[in-house]
């Protein structure tokens, strides 16, 4: 479609290396309690109080995170599920000799029970799936200005986009927040309502936000 089409920049600055903008995740289905109860041990939030667990010194960056049970419909009651993810997927494991994407569910639980030092019993009853995501995080890829769409290409009169790809000034992708703002942008322009987009709050012009990312960047 962009061929030709200059409103409708250039998608090739997205796709185009798949080795930095892919992660791995997993999703895990269990049939025996233990490994929640031991994470809610080892760090003190029931499953679904607590935020994301990184364990900040794995080769794969590996994240995991446990919601509130039942998280799905018709969930049985002696079945848990957590998701994980890996943003190195590419780099060799601390616990298992080979790189996440080469390594079966098995050897992700593996990795994962050795950085919080659990005996591997508390994942026996563990189906681990992984799923390669080669474009995951493609809306981060070095890019030239011009290179994202406007919500609205000049001249369109029924054709917008709603996406993290297309530009919106002082916005950040990778949040629910950009998709929405695209999306009021888009429909706000096409059927000419006139409405206020909600601003976006400038955290980069706070002086706490600038000195926490400061002293961040040296630890």
């Amino acid at each position: 479609m962009a061929t030709n089409r200059p409103g409708f920049s250039n998608p090739g600055a997205f796709n185009s290396c798949i080795a930095q903008s892919c992660w791995e995740s997993f999703t895990v289905t269990l049939q025996n309690p233990e490994f929640f109860d031991a994470m809610a041990q080892f760090s003190g939030n029931e499953a679904g109080t607590g935020g994301l667990v990184t364990f900040k010194d794995s080769n794969w960056l590996m994240s995991i995170v446990l919601a509130h049970q039942p998280h799905f419909i018709d969930q049985p009651a002696d079945v848990q599920v957590f998701w994980g993810y890996g943003l190195l997927p590419d780099r060799v494991g601390n616990f298992v000799p080979k790189p996440m994407e080469q390594c079966n569910g098995a050897e992700i639980l593996q990795e994962l029970c050795g950085h919080l030092r659990f005996d591997l019993s508390t994942v026996e009853t563990g189906n681990c799936i992984p799923c390669r995501m080669p474009y995951i995080t493609s809306m981060f890829m070095p890019r030239m200005p011009g290179d994202r769409p406007l919500p609205v290409p000049a001249g369109s009169q029924n054709l917008a986009f709603v996406s993290q790809f297309v530009e919106l000034a002082d916005d950040v992708v990778f949040t629910v927040e950009y998709s929405v703002r695209a999306a009021q942008t888009a429909v706000y322009e096409l059927l000419h309502i006139d409405r206020k987009i909600p601003p976006v709050t400038r955290h980069d012009r706070s002086i706490k936000a600038e000195f926490e990312a400061l002293v961040k960047a040296f630890e």
